[in-house]
């Protein structure tokens, strides 16, 4: 059996594998093989850069596949240099110079506080990767705590990726519009490798053990080598992301298009289905799907291949 190309359904690489065998073909011909799904496939080899043109046409797979590979090259890379600094640490395990690299936080009340250290003393940046399941990790606000403008006004910026699946949480939602609400950078990741904070990039907080496994402890983790690694983690999760906010830098000047059409844009033209970037803003898929109709009405076209295609074209730097 043939090898699949990640993250593609077996309609989307079949249709890749015919425009690659037959060359160009009109949108007609190729809905008269595949059906009206055919916009939809097209579309998302579009985005993914395995199609090109009008009529549409495959590119050479040496070519469109080669950021697949090199993204492999880079995660053994990091496998690699994972493994190294975890050699580092059981050399050191014995004898460390400042105290154990970690921490075991057994309690929540342990986590909680820890959490709230980490968020209170940062000066500089904090990191942090949000995973599904959702755990809250914020005291209820009483009287005489600190204000939301307080909050807002925090002086260290912040960078926060979380997950789609994270949605299904309203508490997740709720945390998604707190961080923007302090200004946060947000962006979403359709898989993270473990929750984790990260403030200053001197310490850490994350996971003992891998995702998924219930009721795992959480790590304290001080200075040295294993925050660097988290950080350089944490750095190549931000680059994959999707970015929530519009970035006008993105659009031409002329696109005429207003920050929540940009946003839906942005986040169509990265992959995100409807459903998620719904989730994402937090409103219906109705809402959404009324903002795409509009959007499409300004482009003059019909379908979201068409609309991914005007986009590139005329509207995207």
């Amino acid at each position: 059996m043939p090898h699949r190309i990640a993250g593609l359904s077996h309609e989307q690489e079949r249709l890749y594998r015919h425009l690659l065998a037959t060359g160009p073909a009109s949108i007609g011909e190729l809905e008269g093989q595949f059906g009206e799904q055919v916009h939809d496939d097209l579309y998302e080899l579009t985005v993914r850069g395995l199609v090109h043109g009008d009529p549409p046409m495959a590119r050479r797979p040496s070519i469109a596949l080669n950021g697949v590979l090199t993204a492999h090259e880079a995660e053994l890379r990091r496998v690699q240099s994972y493994v190294e600094d975890l050699d580092r640490m059981y050399d050191n395990a014995h004898q460390p110079e400042d105290g154990d690299a970690t921490t075991v936080l057994p309690s929540r009340e342990q986590v909680l506080h820890w959490y709230e250290v980490l968020n209170a003393t940062a000066e500089h940046e904090i990191m942090q990767l949000v995973t599904h399941p959702f755990l809250p990790l914020k005291r209820p606000e009483r009287t005489g705590e600190t204000s939301s403008q307080d909050r807002v006004n925090h002086p260290a910026k912040c960078r926060v990726i979380f997950e789609w699946q994270a949605f299904q949480s309203q508490s997740a939602i709720n945390g998604l519009h707190h961080s923007l609400d302090r200004g946060c950078e947000i962006r979403l990741a359709e898989r993270l490798p473990h929750k984790l904070l990260i403030s200053d990039r001197r310490m850490a907080m994350t996971p003992r053990y891998p995702r998924d496994r219930e009721r795992s402890p959480m790590l304290l983790v001080q200075p040295g080598a294993l925050v660097d690694f988290l950080v350089h983690a944490f750095e190549s999760e931000w680059e994959r992301a999707l970015p929530l906010q519009p970035d006008p830098g993105q659009f031409t000047s002329s696109s005429g298009l207003d920050s929540d059409e940009m946003a839906v844009l942005e986040m169509l033209v990265g992959g995100a289905p409807v459903e998620r970037i719904a989730s994402a803003l937090n409103v219906h898929t109705r809402t959404v799907n009324r903002r795409l109709e509009g959007i499409k009405r300004k482009a003059g076209v019909t379908t979201l291949f068409q609309l991914g295609a005007f986009a590139s074209r005329h509207w995207l730097n």
